[in-house]
């Protein structure tokens, strides 16, 4: 199992004074990639203290990913006060109403997509299983096919051997 991996040494012991990206994703409502990205984007992002790997045991139900990035939490939250508060300014309620009729039309769109792609598949499998049915039975007679013709120019080769003495 890896070791956690400290970046601000003065934290140790003071994990109190942290908060984990998970705990990040469970008040926001961000996703991983959002908080990631902040990282590359966001110059007043605070630093990363730490990178704890999770136990198998921590981890379920708690989303994907072997580790979770800690902050100093005095610092965070008021760089996470400023992300939601655009977030806000940003978001109004005939985007959301708009984003849902997009995001219903694009379900209604993969899920008739994935029926057809598992009736094709189905299909395939059918055909398949024909052609394997196919190539099995031409296997077999050609063996059968390959013994007559050697086995006639043989018989044709002796004969002809015959005639000429």
């Amino acid at each position: 199992m890896p070791s956690d991996e400290w970046y601000r040494e003065e934290y140790k012991g003071r994990e109190d004074e942290l908060i984990s990206s998970q705990e990040i994703l469970d008040r926001t409502g961000y996703t991983r990639g959002a908080v990631s990205k902040w990282k590359s984007r966001h110059e007043d992002m605070p630093e990363t203290v730490c990178k704890k790997w999770r136990s198998p045991e921590s981890s379920a139900g708690r989303g994907h990913g072997a580790f979770d990035f800690y902050w100093v939490r005095t610092e965070m939250e008021p760089f996470l006060a400023v992300r939601l508060e655009l977030a806000q300014v940003h978001r109004k309620p005939e985007d959301r109403d708009e984003r849902y009729h997009i995001v219903c039309a694009r379900l209604r769109e993969s899920d008739a997509r994935v029926r057809w792609i598992v009736e094709r598949e189905t299909n395939l499998k059918t055909e398949l299983t024909k052609l394997r049915e196919e190539r099995e039975q031409l296997q077999h007679r050609s063996v059968d096919d390959r013994r007559f013709v050697a086995a006639y120019e043989r018989e044709r080769e002796s004969s002809a051997i015959k005639e000429e003495a």
